[in-house]
């Protein structure tokens, strides 16, 4: 297990319990349709992206909050599981936790999600602990905690802590967020909302008013796309034999921060993000399908052998 002390990532955000069905083709209204495959796996933005850090060979601690209920027991016990830290897990007492169910079509791998927050409250900017997120290296936020999120990366951005946003749904309170994000990694839902629907380089160059080091807008399959000084620079995903779509963004998330603290330029992370969400979409579920560090690189020296990835000592 890890030792208590610093860790190179923390996480703030939302969680969730994912009951995901595989079916042959999303029903029709007032039919029953049988499920090729099932299974329950912990979920959420900023907690899987934790995971996927883990995966990739670092540590982990991640901040949020669930009700003394199974589904969020449970959400706790996987998160132990992958050996991330989860010692400032707000639980409140009495309190229902989110979880999610979500069919997965067998036929193109896209996933259709309906879920609850539950009854378990916000997390407010009081509950983060400062002190853990101040010791990290590198801050990962997602959009569904915006108080709490805006309270981490004040603090963050105050010690020169890399804060990378996962930037999905334009809620409340996440415009005040972004111009304490070192990377604004956005959702082709974030970017058209926040822009008015203009397009992808309009886009990118509206994120990067904000201030980012670096701007990109995720494009599902066809990989993501950042802003150069001549443009837009699209980067192509890889091809796997695509099972489940569900998470992609998320590991995509947490595999671009994982780049920047190797300290690679915006290509490579963005290459390299790409990688791990396309083998991640390889197994049902947001986190079973998320590689290793080694299965990405092989994947990596496969597909992009004119790109090299050099890790830190």
């Amino acid at each position: 297990m890890i030792k208590e002390g610093r860790f190179d990532v923390v996480g703030v955000g939302y969680t969730a319990l994912d009951y995901l069905g595989v079916v042959p083709h999303l029903p029709l209204e007032n039919t029953k349709l049988e499920m090729r495959e099932f299974a329950i796996q912990g979920g959420g933005p900023a907690a899987t992206a934790m995971v996927t850090l883990r995966r990739l060979g670092l540590t982990a601690s991640y901040i949020g909050k669930v009700g003394d209920d199974g589904f969020g027991a449970r959400m706790l016990e996987e998160l132990r599981g992958e050996d991330v830290d989860v010692s400032s897990v707000v639980v409140e007492r009495g309190a229902t936790s989110q979880y999610a169910f979500i069919m997965v079509d067998a036929r193109t791998a896209a996933r259709t999600i309906v879920w609850t927050r539950g009854s378990a409250s916000r997390l407010s900017a009081d509950e983060v602990n400062l002190g853990l997120v101040t010791s990290a290296r590198g801050l990962l936020i997602d959009d569904l905690e915006p108080e709490a999120a805006l309270a981490a990366a004040r603090a963050a951005r105050s010690k020169g802590i890399v804060v990378l946003i996962d930037a999905g749904s334009l809620r409340d309170g996440v415009r005040e967020l972004l111009p304490y994000c070192d990377y604004i990694v956005a959702s082709e839902l974030f970017a058209d909302e926040i822009s008015g629907g203009a397009s992808l380089r309009r886009s990118l160059e509206c994120l990067r008013s904000f201030g980012p080091k670096a701007s990109v807008v995720t494009l599902g399959e066809r990989g993501c796309a950042y802003l150069s000084g001549a443009g837009p620079v699209e980067v192509a995903g890889f091809p796997v034999n695509a099972v489940d779509t569900t998470g992609a963004g998320d590991v995509f998330h947490g595999a671009y921060l994982f780049a920047v603290l190797q300290g690679w330029d915006t290509l490579r992370a963005c290459t390299f993000a790409n990688a791990v969400a396309a083998l991640k979409c390889a197994r049902l579920g947001g986190r079973s399908g998320i590689p290793s560090l080694r299965e990405a690189l092989d994947l990596l020296s496969r597909a992009r052998p004119d790109i090299d990835f050099p890790l830190e000592s």
